[in-house]
């Protein structure tokens, strides 16, 4: 059973969009002479032993009305990494919705999350969460499920619509940080964190820029993109539909 906890005022605990605007990411973060061929193909891990199997349940909102659906951004076929402590994670989910939504995110093997948020979806699209910096930190070498769920009635969770996934933190490569320092821009970050298998660090790079330039397609072509690379079809359908 999911107990809902109650929020805390402070702002600063969580940030949250959906198709949201960060003011910190600025205008010139993506220039305007990039092309698509910037960003090239996303490398997924050499080492993939563990395959991820995304996984969801329900198929129906709260009421009786539409379906609504969950649609974690993350690759299906494997558990796609991160050298963030506290990273950003982001899903789709199909329609707006007065239910909670719950994040929870759990080391492998633990019975206790070490975070866990309530949010709202009141608008239907990509919803984006980021680890505050007072949440527990991943650890290197360690995975971490993630799911979320929009609880329809919390004394029936069978009644729930749920997905869920996993995630690694790696050590930061040896010359990564060179990289990105030499980066123009965030565009050329992005390209830098898909090249090295860094799935999580790459889409949401990509996001940030993307949600803070609404009108420049730049970002938001190359975030489509980089879904269509791991077979989120049906979500980058939807949001080139938007462009």
């Amino acid at each position: 059973m999911i107990k809902l906890k109650k929020l805390s005022t402070a702002a600063g605990l969580a940030s949250l969009s959906v198709l949201g605007v960060l003011a910190s990411i600025s205008q010139t973060s993506f220039p305007a002479s990039a092309n698509a061929a910037q960003v090239k193909q996303y490398v997924p891990p050499s080492n993939r032993e563990r395959l991820q199997r995304t996984e969801g349940g329900g198929s129906r909102g709260c009421t009786n009305a539409a379906p609504v659906s969950l649609s974690l951004l993350t690759p299906k076929d494997h558990i796609a990494r991160t050298v963030s402590a506290h990273p950003t994670f982001l899903w789709h989910i199909s329609d707006a919705t007065s239910a909670p939504l719950v994040f929870t995110l759990t080391e492998r093997g633990a019975n206790q999350p070490i975070f866990q948020q309530q949010l709202k979806a009141d608008r239907a699209g990509i919803m984006r969460l980021e680890i505050p910096p007072t949440a527990p930190r991943l650890e290197e070498g360690k995975e971490y499920r993630w799911t979320v769920t929009l609880v329809c009635n919390e004394k029936r969770p069978s009644e729930n619509v749920y997905a869920r996934a996993w995630i690694e933190r790696v050590a930061t490569p040896s010359n990564l940080d060179q990289k990105l320092a030499a980066a123009s821009s965030e565009g050329d970050r992005a390209a830098i964190y898909a090249q090295s298998g860094l799935w999580y660090d790459a889409v949401a790079t990509l996001d940030r820029v993307r949600t803070a330039n609404p009108y420049e397609k730049q970002a938001s072509n190359l975030f489509v993109s980089l879904l269509e690379q791991v077979g989120l079809n049906q979500v980058a359908t939807l949001e080139r539909q938007r462009l």
